[in-house]
């Protein structure tokens, strides 16, 4: 459903696969949706390569989700020896839908996470997530921001906004622009990413793909560019676009 971490610890944002940020939606009651992915960002003289990432989503109940993340990270900086270092990642939360309209929702997801590398500064993602349909419901828009609070290190933000236009009954076209901002706005990025949501097989298989890349930054090097890829498994019978994560207008 959402947490692969775009860089840990320095650069700890969410991602929704494909995008950075994550909808408010909820799969449903007995539906699980695994994601099997990989993704690369690079900066400066860094390479992060994340993968293979496993993002479960378990629907509990109409309007609460469980969510579970497990992912093997390797870093790679040229100026740094040794050059690569290898990592895991875990997160456990819920997304919890607490409005849902005939055009609209809002939920909150406050989820734990723990890079191993840095076990001793645990971290706790508190975001909220709305979206709305627009027109004929084939397009839509919604925002995710949220507080970074970790254990032994300075708290964080994220704010992104994006857009997910359904083209065919297969294909869903999403955008967005998204800032992340480090140790109390010592250090910020603000960039943009373009995906796609393309259903192989209906909603029981679909590829997840995007490209991000950073606009400006203030701290640090620029994002050069993030890759991801993936794909989403749908095991029961999720609910309708605007009740659900991986549908698109024309259902």
């Amino acid at each position: 459903m959402f947490a692969v971490i775009l860089w840990w610890p320095q650069n700890l944002a969410r991602a929704g696969p494909p995008l950075i940020a994550d909808d408010p939606n909820t799969v449903g009651p007995g539906v699980v949706q695994p994601i099997f992915a990989a993704s690369a960002v690079n900066r400066g003289d860094e390479t992060l390569v994340r993968g293979p990432t496993a993002d479960v989503t378990i629907g509990l109940v109409d309007s609460l989700d469980a969510i579970v993340v497990a992912s093997l990270a390797s870093l790679h900086d040229a100026s740094e020896n040794p050059r690569w270092t290898l990592s895991g990642l875990f997160a456990v939360g819920v997304k919890w839908q607490f409005f849902r309209g005939d055009r609209g929702s809002l939920a909150f997801s406050p989820t734990f996470v723990m890079d191993t590398k840095v076990a001793q500064q645990p971290a706790g993602l508190l975001p909220m997530q709305g979206e709305l349909a627009l027109g004929n419901r084939k397009a839509s828009i919604g925002f995710d921001i949220g507080y970074v609070p970790i254990r032994r290190a300075d708290d964080e933000w994220f704010v992104a906004l994006y857009v997910n236009w359904a083209v065919t009954r297969r294909l869903n076209v999403l955008g967005e622009v998204w800032s992340v901002s480090f140790g109390r706005a010592e250090a910020a990025d603000i960039g943009t990413s373009l995906g796609i949501d393309y259903g192989i097989f209906g909603n029981e298989l679909r590829l997840l793909a995007a490209v991000s890349t950073g606009i400006a930054s203030v701290g640090r090097p620029r994002i050069d560019i993030r890759a991801y890829v993936g794909a989403q498994f749908t095991f029961g019978s999720p609910r309708n676009r605007w009740k659900s994560t991986r549908s698109n207008g024309f259902e």
